[in-house]
């Protein structure tokens, strides 16, 4: 049996015994399309507060260079890549060239719900 086999019958077995709140997870909010540890490391990723931070900045101006992300938090650009390419990891940021300058932005599908999440936060400040 091949390593990749073994893997898949181990994750079918865990499917088998798992609370029936994973089968409607996986059922009902993934269509049993969507992989739930993939999805759950998306949030998890999002849940840094720098990240969380980068993530606002990206959601409210579209595209920006590496070095005016490291000015607007004050830190230097080598200490920003490891974060961002947790994002990028998680399919939730993209980057480009533009000459010597890295530029990025929210992925196609980071745009499909980050603004939401960030709105619902600001709706919810502002009611406090």
């Amino acid at each position: 049996m091949s390593e990749r086999e073994r893997v898949r019958d181990e994750r079918e077995e865990a499917v088998e015994t798992r609370p029936e709140g994973y089968d409607r997870i996986e059922s009902e909010l993934l269509n049993n399309s969507l992989d739930l540890e993939r999805e759950a490391e998306r949030f998890k990723a999002m849940g840094e507060s720098t990240r969380f931070t980068l993530l606002y900045l990206l959601a409210q101006e579209g595209q920006i260079g590496s070095g005016e992300l490291a000015d607007l938090l004050d830190r230097r650009q080598n200490d920003l890549y490891h974060h961002l390419n947790t994002l990028e990891d998680a399919g939730l940021v993209g980057k480009f060239r533009d000459g010597q300058t890295r530029v990025y932005e929210l992925s196609p599908l980071a745009k499909m719900f980050v603004p939401q999440i960030f709105k619902a936060i600001s709706d919810r400040a502002e009611a406090v």
